[in-house]
């Protein structure tokens, strides 16, 4: 699950972003100032920052730098948010290395948009990576198809994240990250390999918390028709992975 630290100048601003991150489930936490940022900062590791830039006069710049300087964060995502449009705070933003300023008063739309488009960027590689895989084993290219299918239901899903219950957030996030996790270890496992019990048994694992999630969060009511839809084909692609794994143990014991 990807995190997001918001630092808010007013209480309204915070709880605002912090409700529309949430329902796209994100994992958030809401700190006031610039010295609540850095002490958060020393402590946990947000994936991006959300920053009010109405708080340059207490400091903010230093804090951002003081933020960077931080081993695990040098590379953070920060998006600002203005009130009013000024063009020496943007450009002392962009300088102190913001991606995006947004008004602050308008939708959070645009903020979840452009956060969404950064981690495409940043797995887009890793993505494409991934799909140039192709070995001589029939089984591990067929389950490596069903894993990538997993992936796209799963990112055709993540929209929809409203319906899933208050948990829903944080169990459709095992879901992607398992699917995410299956695909990478696919392509780094050797042709005919899957007579390895060890092997099948971490596989098995994997594919468990795809089937479990989805089970838990089909249990909701009020999923729309393609919520149902998409979580039944995750549990089906999910059972013939199994299927898969079981028929390798067949023959490895033969």
């Amino acid at each position: 699950m990807n995190r997001v630290l918001i630092v808010a100048g007013e209480r309204q601003t915070g709880e605002r972003y912090q409700q529309a991150l949430g329902q796209e489930g994100f994992q958030t936490a809401v700190v006031w100032n610039p010295i609540q940022m850095v002490e958060f900062c020393r402590q946990h590791t947000p994936d991006f920052m959300v920053v009010d830039l109405d708080l340059a006069e207490l400091g903010l710049w230093s804090a951002v730098q003081a933020v960077r300087g931080i081993g695990t964060l040098a590379n953070v995502p920060f998006f600002g948010l203005a009130s009013a449009a000024n063009p020496q705070l943007f450009e002392k933003a962009k300088a102190a290395g913001f991606l995006s300023v947004f008004p602050t008063h308008d939708s959070s739309r645009q903020v979840l948009d452009a956060i969404r488009r950064e981690i495409e960027r940043v797995n887009a590689p890793a993505e494409a990576e991934m799909d140039d895989v192709v070995s001589r084993d029939p089984s591990l290219n067929r389950l490596r198809e069903l894993a990538r299918e997993i992936v796209q239901i799963s990112a055709a899903l993540r929209p929809r994240i409203g319906e899933y219950g208050e948990d829903g957030p944080e169990l459709f996030s095992y879901i992607e990250n398992s699917g995410v996790a299956i695909r990478k270890k696919l392509n780094g496992t050797a042709d005919f390999s899957l007579h390895d019990k060890e092997l099948r048994h971490d596989f098995r694992n994997m594919i468990g918390s795809v089937t479990g999630f989805a089970e838990l969060i089909l249990m909701e009511s009020g999923l729309s028709y393609e919520s149902t839809e998409g979580l039944t084909r995750l549990r089906t692609n999910s059972k013939e992975f199994v299927e898969i794994l079981d028929v390798q143990k067949a023959e490895a014991n033969a």
